[in-house]
């Protein structure tokens, strides 16, 4: 593999080339008659593919009225600047350019055309960061939000390997799927051994789901607490890196390092792929056909959707916001999910989310849209915990608009896990009342969808988090985990 640096350097030499040639009004045609080197060739030095040696160089420097090392030197001038900031951003260089492909070239020309303007830019998002804590995983979690929403969060390709697993491991996927039926195929197929804990002898790790060893063979070690709807997800998602032979992937739930771009993606594709597994898409779709062709909202039938599915409700909701789309016609909808362990941070952390809006071209609408849906969503669950009904799994619906004349109907499911110490994890979806969704659902009707019994919340309940000590506590919690790890090799 080419050396990065070599590449870089090429780059730089032929930007400096190309920006002197354009300081002194020359051509490609005129440059190549002063110095005697062929335009072909001046194209190649220019788009940084190469590197003249010295008699060329000699040649470039009279031609361009500069100094041969003024010419060679990577040092670069005021307007040039924004190249180097750029070249030296590990953010750019492994997301952008290596991650996506995206043309170095194409950029650094970008860059020499508008240097200025692009600097302003690069320290305009520079002082962002600083401001917000920025971190490299925001820009790859927010890159796969954006992956999710220009598909409609439906991937065919990840259906259909699921579909492929069924036929070819004669796996049973008919509601609900038995976790004996994950075991077994974890171990028989592909050689796991799984492993309760309580990680008594790490206690950095109690609060971790599940770490997952390889030491010649596979040691999926979860957490006893875990509920059976917990570990049926953590088993699927470990078939799903097994068949679709991911390698670049998570070893701990929830991670406590993200190192790359392909991290974050695969183990989506590993998720969606346990959550298609555990869901059977044509049995749900039948039942979402019922639930929504009812007089009236029933929160009780969506329980018997948790109950018959065995699944979490954020497995659950999860699963509808990717068939909403291509099988309903519901493409605008958004899923939250608010979880906190701490009373003091309750809805003022959001762990999850994503947004399918058909007005994303629009900023401030779209800014002025997730604001709402946060709000009518925190409104919502405020409600429900308020509400002293005793109710382990509150369910509640409503109807809303959002001041734009547009109208959502929005769903929460409160459900405590007290086997976690969890006790306000929640998820919601809603979607745009269009005209098509009002002929699809017939419980819009109903009288009892009403915001009117929720009552305002502040704007202002997100608080600061203490960022050094969760540093602190992630450090702790890698150091334990790798500890373990050196303990089982």
């Amino acid at each position: 593999m080419e050396n990065p640096t070599d590449e870089n350097i090429r780059l730089i030499f032929g930007l400096k080339v190309k920006k002197l040639r354009s300081d002194l009004h020359l051509s490609l045609q005129s440059l190549s008659q002063r110095s005697g080197i062929s335009i072909s060739y001046l194209n190649e030095i220019e788009n940084g593919k190469k590197y003249p040696k010295t008699d060329k160089i000699n040649e470039l420097s009279k031609a361009l009225n500069t100094s041969y090392d003024q010419l060679v030197s990577l040092k670069l001038n005021k307007n040039l600047a924004p190249v180097g900031q750029i070249l030296n951003l590990d953010l750019i260089n492994d997301f952008l350019f290596e991650t996506f492909g995206i043309d170095k070239n194409t950029v650094m020309n970008m860059v020499a055309n508008e240097p200025v303007k692009v600097s302003a830019f690069i320290n305009a998002l520079f002082e962002i960061s600083r401001n917000y804590n920025l971190k490299l995983e925001h820009f790859f979690f927010s890159c796969l939000r954006s992956y999710q929403e220009l598909n409609d969060n439906y991937f065919e390709d990840i259906e259909e390997a699921v579909a492929s697993f069924i036929k070819d491991k004669n796996f049973n996927n008919r509601p609900a799927v038995a976790l004996s039926a994950y075991e077994q195929a974890l171990s028989g197929q592909y050689g796991y051994h799984i492993q309760g804990t309580d990680f008594a002898d790490y206690p950095k790790l109690k609060q971790l789901r599940s770490v997952t060893l390889r030491n010649g063979k596979t040691t999926l070690l979860f957490n006893k607490k875990l509920t059976d709807q917990q570990k049926a997800f953590l088993y699927g998602r470990e078939l799903g890196f097994a068949y679709l032979k991911i390698d670049k992937r998570p070893y701990s739930t929830p991670w406590l390092k993200v190192d790359s771009f392909d991290h974050v993606l695969n183990n989506f594709r590993a998720s969606y792929f346990a959550q298609a597994l555990h869901i059977n898409k044509d049995t749900l779709i039948k039942d979402l056909e019922m639930f929504f062709d009812a007089p009236r909202f029933s929160a009780g039938a969506l329980i018997g959707l948790l109950e018959k599915y065995n699944a979490s409700p954020e497995m659950l909701l999860t699963r509808i916001t990717n068939l909403l789309p291509k099988y309903f016609g519901i493409s605008e909808l958004f899923f939250i999910r608010y979880s906190s362990k701490e009373p003091e941070k309750n809805l003022k952390e959001i762990s999850k989310e994503l947004h399918l809006s058909r007005h994303t071209a629009n900023f401030e609408y779209t800014l002025s849209e997730q604001n709402y849906r946060r709000w009518i969503t925190k409104s919502l669950l405020k409600y429900m915990l308020e509400k002293k009904d005793g109710e382990q799994t509150k369910i509640e619906a409503v109807i809303s608009s959002n001041g734009n004349g547009n109208e959502y109907l929005t769903i929460s499911i409160l459900r405590p896990m007290t086997e976690l110490n969890n006790n306000n994890n929640s998820v919601t979806i809603g979607f745009a009342l269009t005209d098509a969704v009002r002929k699809k659902i017939k419980f819009l009707s109903d009288k009892s969808l009403d915001i009117s019994k929720l009552g305002d919340i502040s704007k202002n309940e997100f608080e600061p988090i203490n960022e050094l000590r969760k540093i602190r506590e992630q450090k702790e919690k890698e150091a334990e985990l790798e500890r373990l790890m050196a303990s089982r090799v």
